[in-house]
């Protein structure tokens, strides 16, 4: 189907929400906002990270105005973890789901033990997507930005 939602994507959802049902919709979403409350708060206690803006829902953003947190990302993508790096101000977004539920300890254990190996061994990580992450967000001419993306898009797709 055209448009902006492809027709798999909807025709799963809808299948989803069928095997749910209403209940298995409510348990389900019940569970996922007590973790993503219980991960706001595990942030809030590691040293040198706080969560930006007050979360209502799943996504969860979170800053450090101690370590370079693109360097937190790096490690923590060698661990497995795939945050969703931002800009302005420099921080990362988890999307808390049914799969973290049962893992979301293991989660912020190694969200610290990263944070921590960040401040024993600052500077970038060989091979880390930090310098690069780090100099467009400083960068004061957007524009450029958005033309080395294309180009990078274009040359690499």
């Amino acid at each position: 189907m055209a448009g902006s939602r492809p027709g798999g994507l909807v025709a799963g959802a809808w299948a989803a929400m069928m095997s749910l049902g209403l209940n298995g919709y409510l348990e389900s979403t019940g569970k996922i906002m007590e973790v993503s409350k219980k991960i706001q708060k595990g942030i809030d206690d590691i040293s040198g990270l706080f969560v930006i803006g007050k979360p209502d829902m799943t996504v969860v953003a979170f800053g450090s105005d101690a370590v370079d947190i693109f360097e937190v990302n790096d490690i923590m993508s060698s661990n497995g973890w795939h945050l969703n790096a931002l800009q302005r101000p420099n921080s990362l977004h988890i999307c808390v789901t049914l799969q973290h539920t049962a893992i979301y300890e293991e989660f912020l254990k190694d969200l610290e033990d990263s944070v921590n190996t960040v401040k024993a061994n600052p500077g970038p990580i060989s091979g880390g997507m930090a310098p690069i992450y780090g100099a467009a967000g400083k960068m004061p001419d957007r524009g450029t930005v958005k033309e080395l993306l294309v180009e990078f898009m274009d040359s690499s797709c």
